[in-house]
């Protein structure tokens, strides 16, 4: 079986580059972007098996971006079934209404709030995969 690969998007390097190294280190394969657009595009091109996805991006907000990317997976343009981890440093977890709405209109799995542990995110990240692949 081949290594899932994960779409990093974040315009904050050392959040991306820390994600990178602990992914990689899990044994995922990792791409990276740094923006909205940039994220739609490698979506197409890399066909992910997950995304983790900042909120705030230049261009395109990562609620946004979410939403492209159903879009495109209802065309056909994404992997199917595609996990998609928001991470925001906003925390609504005390407004659960909220949080529910933006996670329906991104149309994302799951949020997580900046700062994060990162054994967290890998248990969240592999959970989401196992669900993709029993599915």
């Amino acid at each position: 079986m081949s290594r899932a690969k994960i779409l990093v998007v974040d315009d904050e390097p050392d959040v991306v580059e820390t994600l990178q190294f602990r992914l990689e280190q899990e044994g995922y394969d990792v791409v990276t972007a740094s923006n909205g657009l940039e994220a739609v595009g490698s979506a197409r091109i890399h066909r992910p098996d997950l995304v983790l996805l900042d909120v705030m991006l230049p261009g395109e907000n990562g609620y946004r971006v979410s939403r492209i990317l159903r879009e495109e997976e209802a065309a056909g343009l994404t992997a199917p079934r595609l996990p998609i981890v928001l991470v925001t440093a906003r925390d609504l977890s005390s407004e659960p209404d909220r949080e529910r709405m933006f996670l329906e209109f991104a149309g994302a799995n799951l949020v997580i709030y900046k700062p994060f542990d990162l054994n967290e995110l890998v248990e969240a990240v592999e959970r989401l995969l196992e669900a993709r692949r029993a599915a």
